[in-house]
C-alpha cells in the first residue's frame, strides 16, 4: 500500500515495505501543476497484461507494481487486488497515469482535488 501525502505544491507518493522493491521505485513526486485528474473505480479489465510490463512485477494479477505500457501510454502500478486503486492523469511526466493502492481511495481523491483547486 502507497502513501499520499501533498507538501510544497508537490504529490508525494511514497510505496511501503517490500513494495519499494517489487515496484522499483521507492518514492514518486509529482508537481501538483502536472496532475490533471484523479479518480477511483479502476476495473480489473483495465489491468496490463504481463506482455505489457517494462519493469517491475506481476504476480499473476494478484500484485502489480512498475512500470507497463498500456495503449502507449506509459503507466505505472503499485497495487495488490484487494485494495482499492486511484487512478491518477498526468501531463509532462515520465508516466501518463500512475495506479496506487491505497487504504482509503476517496479520501485520498479529495485531498488531491482540493489541493489542485488552490
Amino acid at each position: 500500500m502507497a502513501r499520499l501525502k501533498i507538501e510544497n505544491n508537490q504529490l508525494i507518493i511514497t510505496m511501503q515495505g517490500a513494495r519499494k522493491f517489487f515496484a522499483l521505485k521507492g518514492e514518486i513526486t509529482i508537481p501538483l501543476n502536472n496532475v490533471e485528474g484523479v479518480a477511483t473505480g479502476l476495473t480489473w479489465k483495465e489491468l496490463p497484461k504481463i506482455l505489457d510490463k517494462v519493469a517491475g512485477s506481476n504476480a499473476n494479477g494478484f500484485y502489480l507494481g512498475g512500470t507497463f505500457i498500456q495503449d502507449g501510454d506509459k503507466v505505472f502500478y503499485d497495487i495488490k487486488r484487494k485494495e482499492d486503486a486511484v487512478v491518477i492523469s498526468l501531463k509532462d511526466e515520465d508516466f501518463q497515469r500512475l495506479v496506487i493502492g491505497v487504504e482509503n481511495p476517496n479520501e485520498v481523491v479529495d485531498l488531491i482535488e482540493e489541493a489542485l483547486k488552490m
